[in-house]
């Protein structure tokens, strides 16, 4: 890891970004955010990023009754998409995202997604560089684990390995016969 004054965006971004097509429906949008587990959707026409969708554009919809699985995601997406460079300086990141109130920035280079940068990619740089150099092992374990199911608090099925909100072994079971 670099020092905290020369950290790159492309230190900690998430490269493997779920994207959906203007084309689609919210309903899709949601349906990938529950199956990967994350708050956002970046949406693309012709494979360039123009927008996100986002558990809180969802949750206005809903507040003004929209009919939110019926429309389109261009109907519900947040534009303009801003974005940053790979070499963009963490701490510029950090003051970019706080100055617009977001809270994932997608990263974008030559008009190409190639990461996004979240609130939890930014904790877990600040952990790193306030234990440097030899972080405890608890706190080792948390900003080299992006998939922080413990600290979420969901809980996998024991049948198919899902967490229990998406799989369907429980509700299809069937009751024993009396």
């Amino acid at each position: 890891m670099k020092r905290a004054d020369h950290a790159l965006l492309s230190d900690i971004m998430t490269t493997k970004v779920v994207t959906l097509d203007i084309t689609e429906g919210v309903e899709e949008a949601l349906r990938l955010m529950i199956k990967f587990d994350i708050g956002s959707v970046i949406v693309t026409d012709k494979r360039k990023p123009v927008g996100i969708v986002t558990e809180r554009d969802v949750t206005r919809a809903a507040l003004r009754g929209d009919s939110l699985l019926k429309l389109p995601v261009r109907s519900l997406m947040s534009r303009p998409l801003q974005t940053a460079s790979p070499n963009l300086e963490i701490p510029v990141a950090f003051e970019t995202m706080l100055k617009l109130g977001v809270r994932r920035l997608p990263v974008v280079e030559e008009e190409k997604l190639v990461g996004v940068v979240t609130e939890k990619d930014l904790m877990r740089w600040v952990l790193r560089m306030f234990y440097e150099p030899n972080p405890p092992n608890e706190i080792r374990a948390l900003v080299e684990n992006h998939q922080l199911e413990a600290i979420a608090g969901r809980q996998r099925c024991p049948s198919c390995g899902r967490y229990l909100d998406e799989c369907i072994c429980v509700r299809t079971a069937l009751a024993p016969e009396e």
